[in-house]
């Protein structure tokens, strides 16, 4: 008999972001622990980056040699087994900010991969790196820095208000759930970017798809694999006014 499955229609966008928001500022990764990765992150991530020619980060997968996350036996126990707690396993939410900022071409050093790891893992990372990052404290970020945003949750996240996102921001980031008949299949953050051919998914669990129109690109995520997936937010984002 197979693992029981655990609908997520019964969930709500906004309660879903809430909670993982306040189990966020209870469970975030030490600045101490943050710190101590950010030299060895930056030093791979160079070499990567070098070796990779990438632009935006499409595999998650290869991010092997990148800590993001404090180790805790009993949540390793619970949630990861044998596999290796690193980036390639939690920082989707921290590659889709990314992918956003070098969509909007925005490049400091503060915007590098290993600088974003770091910011995230003290001021957002959810049970220590474990569940990855609250969706909230992406909304902060650009918040703090002066970025002109909006965002739709849950029922909100109508063809109307997408079509008004599409229209008026430049880049944007979703979450979703990756299979809505079952929450064991987890949710999943990434980033959309705008083309001339038309909407792009980056760094999903799809094979390189186009879609016509944003609410397309966000309501059908992940049916590739044969599953309904269901979005819990939608943030659009403009670069801050100078």
């Amino acid at each position: 008999m197979g693992s029981p499955k655990f609908n997520t229609k019964i969930l709500t966008g906004s309660w879903c972001v809430n909670s993982l928001e306040l189990l966020s500022r209870l469970t975030h990764v030490s600045k101490k622990t943050a710190d101590s990765h950010l030299e060895e992150n930056e030093k791979n991530w160079a070499e990567y980056k070098d070796k990779s020619g990438i632009r935006y980060i499409e595999r998650q997968h290869d991010l092997t040699m990148l800590k993001y996350g404090s180790y805790r036996k009993t949540f390793q126990k619970m949630f990861m087994g044998e596999k290796p707690f690193v980036a390639a396993y939690n920082s989707c939410e921290v590659i889709s900010v990314y992918n956003a900022l070098e969509n909007l071409g925005i490049k400091n050093e503060e915007t590098t991969f290993p600088k974003l790891l770091n910011y995230f893992e003290k001021n957002a990372s959810i049970l220590k790196g474990y569940f990855g990052t609250s969706f909230t404290g992406i909304i902060r970020y650009f918040k703090k820095n002066g970025y002109d945003y909006i965002s739709f949750m849950g029922r909100k996240i109508t063809r109307e208000n997408m079509d008004l996102v599409e229209k008026n921001y430049s880049t944007y980031i979703f979450m979703s759930y990756n299979n809505t008949e079952n929450i064991a299949d987890m949710i999943h953050t990434m980033s959309i970017t705008k083309e001339e051919q038309g909407f792009f998914i980056h760094n999903s669990y799809c094979k390189t798809t186009c879609y016509e129109t944003l609410y397309d690109a966000v309501v059908k995520y992940n049916s590739d694999n044969g599953f309904t997936s269901r979005p819990i937010i939608v943030m659009g984002i403009n670069k801050p006014e100078e």
